[in-house]
């Protein structure tokens, strides 16, 4: 059984009311418990013509899900799906296994033991679901090696790393890591930092009710928006970007701060009818041409290989990269940025958020940012904003809080919890019910990340030792 990594194409291929679908397709007989994991009971009476992304992610995950097979392979279940569900996805693939999953329930068919191939970008959840991790590098659209299997710690770092210790073999020139060095000495720039604040506002939608509690943000600062699809992040930034004015109280558009934005959208849709080259100079033609920004971002982005292509002939990872150089070359004061990590790949992901991190922090901006991928939001983070609620009906969007705390709220409403890896600082996801998930829920400290040494804390407050991760992960 195969997941096709575009599922946006499923409706050509597949017609019909979803649940009459899933039904013929039933052979494992555990469909009503599939329905539930992932969050498609709302659904089951829609056509699947109608379906969104991750509507459709989770449909062709189900599709796969509820038929026997010797060899299921997954391609990208992660796309399109926030945290919770990303999460859910990866319960699901385990279950597809022959053998006791790490949620802890036996297996639909004992007596048949079954192999589950992914593909995954998503680090974290690479973590989460994986037993054995084989790299892929080479040259895109030219030529690939795929490596022997190794354990998921070390086949992750490997990839990090770029170098193959069984083969003596360097893939990648850079290391990537997680160390957040450019954010050093940032305890200089406090006297000099501008200070904003946002009054608490609602915003309604249709049937959709946002609450924003009021917050405030300042100069060399990155805010990450967490929650589930549906909470109203995207709401909110628009909010931000001028380009929906808040419901209520009315003096609230007043009182927002009036600062110039640059905003990067969820959906991009290319309609230049030219070269990329030719959007750049039109677009941002003083960044384009500045030789810092050139190297910064671009030449990071790999931007030039594309700058001859037609941006309506671009693919969605090369149209990620220019929207991403579009936003931070047009001179701003707050850089809105919703979901970057879309359409890229993981070292491509790391990049990107290198690459943020580094231009905000320099030129002493702000950034409000959404996204879903858990390492990269982790990465970017000075505060957080966590959002709670009901999906598509009425959430609540709270003040921006240090990344520790917030972090904690969020992971604790998810029920998992992260710790880091000693030897990138990249944040693991603990396998459900291991030792460690059960002590760190037992401690209360869902997420773990030990930045500069023994007990500091992203935000510079000591744990006092509780709950600090050591360097023996496994």
């Amino acid at each position: 059984m195969v997941k096709p990594q575009y599922v946006d194409h499923i409706p050509r291929a597949v017609r019909g009311n979803v649940g009459e679908v899933l039904r013929a397709k039933d052979g494992r007989g555990d469909l009503s418990r599939l329905l539930d994991e992932l969050d498609l009971e709302q659904v089951t009476d829609r056509d699947v013509a109608v379906l969104s992304g991750g509507e459709l992610q989770r449909f062709a995950m189900a599709v796969i899900a509820c038929q026997k097979a010797d060899v299921y392979m997954v391609d990208e279940p992660s796309s399109y799906l926030d945290v919770r569900q990303r999460l859910r996805a990866a319960v699901v693939c385990r279950d597809l296994l022959g053998s006791t999953g790490p949620n802890g329930r036996a297996p639909s068919d004992p007596e048949r033991p079954s192999y589950v191939i992914v593909v995954e970008h998503d680090l974290a959840v690479l973590d989460y679901l994986s037993d054995y991790v084989c790299c892929l590098y080479g040259t895109p659209g030219a030529y690939g090696v795929i490596t022997m299997p190794f354990s998921v710690r070390e086949g992750i770092n490997i990839f990090l790393a770029g170098f193959v210790p069984t083969e003596n073999l360097r893939f990648r020139d850079a290391e990537l890591t997680f160390k957040v060095a450019e954010t050093a000495g940032e305890e200089d720039l406090g006297a000099a930092r501008s200070q904003y604040t946002y009054p608490a506002l609602t915003v309604k939608q249709g049937g959709f009710q946002l609450d924003v509690e009021a917050g405030s943000f300042s100069s060399s600062e990155i805010v990450v928006l967490l929650g589930e699809n549906g909470t109203g992040k995207t709401t909110f930034v628009r909010v931000l970007a001028g380009l929906l004015p808040p419901t209520s109280p009315s003096t609230a558009k007043d009182e927002l701060p009036t600062l110039s934005v640059s905003y990067k959208p969820q959906k991009i849709a290319p309609k230049f009818p030219g070269s990329v080259r030719d959007l750049l100079t039109k677009k941002i033609r003083e960044a384009y041409a500045h030789p810092q920004f050139q190297s910064d971002v671009m030449k990071p982005m790999k931007i030039d290989p594309l700058l001859d292509q037609m941006v309506t002939n671009l693919s969605g990872g090369e149209l990620q990269r220019v929207a991403l150089v579009l936003a931070l070359g047009t001179p701003a004061d707050v850089y809105l940025i919703d979901e970057p990590s879309a359409y890229l790949d993981a070292e491509q992901r790391i990049v990107a958020a290198k690459c943020i991190k580094r231009y905000i922090m320099a030129r002493q901006k702000t950034a409000f940012i959404v996204e879903h991928d858990f390492i990269m939001a982790t990465y970017l983070a000075d505060r957080v904003v966590v959002y709670e609620g009901q999906p598509s009906k009425h959430a609540t969007a709270r003040a921006p809080q240090p990344l520790l705390s917030g972090m904690n709220t969020f992971l604790k409403n998810l029920e998992i919890t992260f710790r880091r890896d000693p030897s990138n600082h990249r944040p693991r996801i603990n396998k459900a019910n291991s030792v460690k998930d059960a002590e760190q829920k037992k401690a209360g400290s869902y997420f773990n990340y030990e930045e500069t040494g023994p007990g500091a804390t992203r935000d510079g407050k000591s744990k006092g030792g509780k709950g600090v991760d050591s360097d023996d992960d496994d």
